[in-house]
């Protein structure tokens, strides 16, 4: 049998073989195979301390940094068992993990920590799967925990992660978690409101001290001290194990700032457990994003309504996604169909696509932002797009003058596989060229553009005008006009609703549609309500509009003959084979 060799840290691997063994730097009689040379230059290349270990633990041999991560010889690790080497509160994580690799399973990133022969403990992540050649063994690796991200996530200033960064960790633990049946891991989130009073009362220096402080009390409390995330706004957040509470949490930083800044603090906290408590790893992954999303970015909702989002809510939360996935499943929505007005010829130039779930006339908003909000949005889009595809083609839909627009979301978008079963959707439609358009909402950010301006203009190229939703009501709208390359904005409704009141918006919509006629982008008004305000933006030289004034979300009745009859109303009619509004004329005869 062979005993662990020194490594690494002892500078060389050492089997125990009596003196006909010959002693060579990097290469040992081991077990690991004939690919040794390999397993030793990957330990010493990534810095791991690598073993092979029997089913229980019990280590048989070890090679790599064993002083650096376990304060130890590598020779001397074959006298105890992994168990041995792992502090209390870490015991039933690691033997879940070998549990797990004794059963067939490649684990992959468990993090623990060692506990060191002088005292104290160093985070690790240990990694492993069934060894290729022994029946019975198994192959393990100790990494530093702090590798395992890359540092571009990270905040050069406080080395905390940025939300994109925890949300991933997170998401990683989850899935860990959901194996093991480990419930050990927790997310605390923190909110510092007056953080802002207290750096105008001490000044920026004695803040900045206080931040750097607490960051740092973040990344200890955290497991492998890196998962610690600023969220902006002055809100945080930590992964952490049990041993640590948000009572403990919140006293330590109260403390901190009493000591640097003379003046206590009362921070706000709410924690929830990192497991999947009976449901999917993915559905526990968005459902605990969404609740990130709202603790960032609900500013209405206190910190003490979300510490409800720990098990109720986040249970909560996942049969309401458990519930949209059935609609989508079932096809259990509506399309309703408003239409957007040339304001110069006062033809109609397409209709929007709007959804309506069930028999429910009412506005689809709340549920397609928890959709985006817990990565449901877009499975919601293609089911869409394809109910949009198929009343094109058939029926009151297919009269070839019409055209309609489909909304989008940048998060579809922004996901490569959506993306992709997208524009798979889209190239089968070549019929349907120049009659669906879509539009780009903004009640997601996109954080790609280049890649969702890639797959825009895919679109545009298979003859499918794109536009941009809700122009003007984010921050990034200008942004989005300068990174994508579209065919048309819809203004937001609230400036054209501005302008026909007190008119204070009236130098945006200015310069809104003086940019848009330069970058030869043609615009949409929303909210029309009456005559005046269509005239106000005919002189503005807004080109199209849409709004009660020119029609409500209606579904054309199938039970009129013909293509054309379903779609005049009182206020449309039809001349010369096209529709137009007729302001209450009444609708004629098909043309």
């Amino acid at each position: 049998m062979v005993k662990a060799g020194d490594s690494g840290d002892d500078g060389e691997a050492v089997p125990d073989g009596g003196p006909s063994h010959a002693r060579r730097k990097g290469k040992a009689a081991t077990g690991l195979g004939p690919p040794q040379e390999a397993y030793v230059a990957f330990a010493f290349a990534a810095a791991d301390l690598l073993m092979e270990a029997d089913h229980s633990g019990r280590i048989i041999f070890a090679i790599g940094a064993s002083m650096s991560l376990v304060g130890r010889p590598a020779r001397l690790l074959a006298s105890m068992t992994l168990p041995e080497l792992i502090r209390p509160e870490d015991q039933s994580r690691v033997k879940n993990a070998l549990k797990r690799m004794a059963k067939g399973d490649r684990v992959r990133h468990t993090l623990l920590h060692v506990t060191l022969p002088g005292g104290g403990s160093t985070p690790v992540a240990l990694s492993g799967y069934p060894h290729p050649d022994h029946e019975g063994r198994l192959l393990l690796v100790l990494t530093h925990s702090g590798t395992l991200m890359s540092p571009t996530v990270r905040q050069k200033d406080t080395g905390l992660l940025g939300r994109e960064g925890f949300e991933a960790l997170a998401g990683d633990l989850i899935k860990e978690s959901a194996k093991d049946g480990d419930e050990s891991y927790r997310m605390t989130l923190l909110d510092l409101p007056e953080l802002a009073e207290l750096r105008s009362k001490v000044g920026a220096e004695a803040t900045a001290d206080f931040i750097s402080r607490f960051t740092d009390y973040l990344r200890q409390c955290s497991v492998g001290g890196g998962a610690a995330a600023d969220l902006g706004n002055s809100k945080y957040g930590l992964i952490h194990g049990p041993e640590v509470t948000a009572g403990e949490i919140e006293t330590a930083i109260s403390g901190l700032a009493q000591q640097v800044m003379g003046a206590p603090m009362n921070p706000e906290t709410a924690s929830v457990s990192i497991d999947g408590g009976g449901i999917s790893a993915q559905e526990a992954t968005s459902a605990l994003i969404y609740t990130l999303n709202r603790f960032t970015t609900d500013s209405g909702a206190t910190i003490h309504e979300l510490s409800a989002m720990a098990r109720p809510t986040l249970s909560q939360t996942v049969t309401k996604m458990r519930e949209v996935k059935e609609t989508i499943g079932k096809g259990d929505f509506q399309l309703h169909f408003q239409p957007i007005v040339d304001l110069w010829s006062n033809a109609v130039h397409h209709f929007e696509c709007l959804v309506r779930f069930g028999d429910s006339g009412n506005s689809p908003y709340s549920t397609v932002v928890f959709a985006e909000d817990t990565g449901l949005v877009g499975e919601l889009d293609l089911a869409i797009c394809a109910r949009a595809i198929e009343f094109m083609r058939q029926g009151v839909g297919s009269e070839p003058s019409l055209r309609f627009a489909v909304n989008l979301s940048g998060r579809s978008l922004s996901s490569p596989s959506m993306a992709a079963r997208l524009l798979q959707m889209i190239h089968a439609a070549s019929d349907l060229r120049g009659r669906l358009l879509f539009e780009v909402t903004e009640s997601s950010a996109i954080v790609d553009l280049v890649a969702a301006n890639a797959v825009i203009q895919e679109i545009r190229g298979r003859g499918h005008p794109v536009g941009i939703d809700d122009f003007g009501a984010g921050a990034a709208a200008f942004h989005y006009l300068r990174g994508l390359k579209v065919d048309h904005v819809k203004i937001d409704g609230s400036y054209v609703r501005e302008a026909a009141g007190k008119g204070e918006s009236l130098p945006f919509l200015r310069a809104i549609t003086q940019l848009c006629r330069e970058l030869r982008v043609a615009t949409i008004a929303e909210h029309i309500e009456d005559e005046a305000t269509a005239n106000l933006l005919r002189v503005y030289n807004v080109r199209y509009g849409q709004g009660y004034y020119f029609g409500k979300p209606m579904r054309p009745s199938s039970k009129l003959h013909g293509t054309k009859a379903p779609w005049a109303t009182p206020l449309t009619q039809w001349r010369n084979g096209l529709l137009f509004f007729g302001n209450g004329t009444g609708a004629a005869s098909g043309g």
